[in-house]
């Protein structure tokens, strides 16, 4: 009797495990083919059961990157980062200032920003509007606290970039990336000082554009003396990120933040570090001051300012003013005025190297110093001509 018992139970069991699995491969593989087929799909108990069906054809490995992992990324370059002080020289200052109640307000007598270590033999670059630029002593705060006495190098006014040394000590400089290769929509790292404790502040940023038209000269129109074509970066905005560097997640400096207050409203942009690369030449034979001076106010030609003046070209640089004046357009006692360019001129090519928005004028003429002399392709009403400049 209990062997019989025990066989019922045995049957029993198989019957349970073999119609589970049965019922697993009805739902899950048999149901879907049979659901979409003319036959069956009609019947409604396979219409719902395929809705009840999900297949998983394929699984993918997704790894997500948490936000706080930038503070990771950028370890290797926060201990570049460093503050900037500078403070007026009272004594100096006060002779050559009769406002002495002036150089006596606090804020007026030091000022402080963002800066960035470029070689390990003490070279620092900072915006230029973070410190004063003569009359004046400096001072940098390193990573781990400890204050050094710097030395103003000088100022490049085509980038508006200051740079200064700490002299004696080994410090971490910054790697760079080529920043003509770097790609928009790239996420970033933003640094710079902190207002109050010596830490580094940092935030994410989303590289949205190259601004190939923008000139730092702060007006409508470009200037032959500064820089044009910059990045602009989305990122929180705030002013102690000016003179800092921007990083991508491999830790290496894409740009340099600066700011400037255009029509009122605070204009934030980035210079590109190859930019930076070459303004940095220039130190080591002191030609931060034998930048070259053309001397004129101009328009970049695009696409639409071909249209708004009907222009037979499309790429140059026309000597432009608002006003539409010549004394406006170009700088008394310049480069420009002395060999004779004139209001509406359209400057086509810099030695035979051709103008257009990748490669601007101001641009250009920075690769030249003082003394220099240069040819330029200028359109004069619907002619070419050529042009001598000599720069003064």
């Amino acid at each position: 009797m209990t062997k019989k018992i025990l066989k019922w139970l045995f049957i029993a069991l198989l019957i349970f495990v073999l119609g589970g699995i049965g019922g697993i491969f009805f739902e899950k593989y048999l149901v879907p083919v049979l659901g979409k087929s003319s036959f069956f799909g009609k019947y409604h108990i396979f219409q719902q059961m395929e809705k009840n069906t999900t297949i998983i054809n394929k699984t993918e490995r997704i790894v997500v990157r948490d936000n706080n992992l930038i503070n990771e990324v950028s370890s290797n370059a926060v201990s570049s980062v460093v503050t900037v002080f500078s403070f007026l020289d009272d004594k100096k200052s006060i002779k050559k200032n009769a406002l002495s109640k002036k150089i006596s307000n606090s804020k007026s007598r030091g000022k402080k920003g963002a800066g960035v270590i470029l070689t390990n033999d003490g070279v620092i670059v900072t915006y230029s509007d973070n410190i004063f630029k003569k009359d004046a002593t400096y001072e940098v705060v390193i990573f781990d606290g400890s204050i050094y006495e710097a030395k103003l190098l000088g100022v490049d006014t085509f980038t508006n970039l200051a740079y200064l040394r700490v002299e004696g000590v080994n410090l971490p400089a910054i790697p760079f990336v080529n920043s003509d290769d770097v790609d928009l929509g790239k996420k970033v790292i933003v640094m710079g000082h902190s207002q109050g404790r010596n830490k580094i502040s940092l935030t994410e940023g989303v590289l949205s554009d190259f601004k190939e038209r923008f000139n730092l000269s702060g007006k409508t129109v470009s200037s032959s003396e500064k820089l044009e074509g910059v990045f602009d970066i989305a990122f929180d905005e705030d002013e102690k990120y000016i003179g800092g560097p921007v990083i991508d997640y491999n830790g290496e400096m894409i740009a340099i933040t600066e700011m400037m207050k255009i029509d009122n409203k605070d204009i934030y942009f980035q210079i590109p570090v190859n930019i930076i690369k070459e303004s940095m030449a220039k130190i080591s034979n002191n030609g931060l001051n034998q930048n070259a001076r053309l001397g004129i106010y101009y328009v970049s030609i695009d696409k639409f300012n071909q249209k708004l003046y009907d222009l037979s070209i499309k790429n140059g640089a026309i000597i432009y003013a608002p006003s539409g004046e010549q004394g406006l357009a170009i700088i008394s006692g310049s480069s420009a005025e002395k060999a004779g360019l004139k209001i509406n001129d359209i400057i086509i090519a810099v030695d035979g190297k051709n103008i257009d928005l990748e490669h601007p004028l101001s641009n250009y003429i920075n690769e030249y110093k003082k003394g220099d002399e240069i040819k330029l392709k200028i359109l004069r009403n619907n002619k070419e001509i050529e042009v001598k400049v000599k720069f003064i």
